[in-house]
């Protein structure tokens, strides 16, 4: 009798804890997103919920080498624009010789190639459509 019940309440434990997983997967995925915007004209985007894809796009931002602009705004173009939406929070970047971050702050970039050519081989390696940026 002992052994029944461990066995019962061991599978209830068992199954509790694999619908708790499963739900706070499912959560997170749609919470998290990710919008590749390449140029050039006209501007075409991707978008993944990978989480994975999302990691590797704040890692890459986080690896920009930047020097902050003085006082004067730069209105440089752009080459390649990140949109990350985060738990309903949305954050943009635009990277070129000149990187703005979602505060509007503006800094130089100084590896602005090996930034680019990472966000690029995300993008490209992105399952879904590539469409115009509206």
């Amino acid at each position: 009798m002992k052994k029944l019940l461990c066995l019962i309440l061991s599978t209830i434990f068992l199954f509790t804890l694999c619908s708790c997983n499963i739900s706070n997967v499912t959560s997170t995925d749609f919470s998290q997103q990710v919008t590749i915007v390449k140029m050039p004209s006209p501007p075409k985007c991707k978008t993944s919920k990978k989480i994975s894809d999302v990691n590797k796009i704040i890692n890459i931002l986080g690896e920009i080498k930047k020097t902050p602009i003085s006082n004067e705004e730069i209105n440089g173009g752009w080459s390649i624009m990140v949109k990350l939406n985060i738990d309903g929070q949305d954050f943009n970047y635009t990277i070129g010789s000149v990187f703005t971050d979602s505060d509007g702050k503006q800094y130089y970039v100084q590896n602005q190639d090996e930034i680019e050519d990472k966000i690029l081989d995300i993008y490209e390696n992105i399952d879904a459509p590539e469409v115009d940026y509206p």
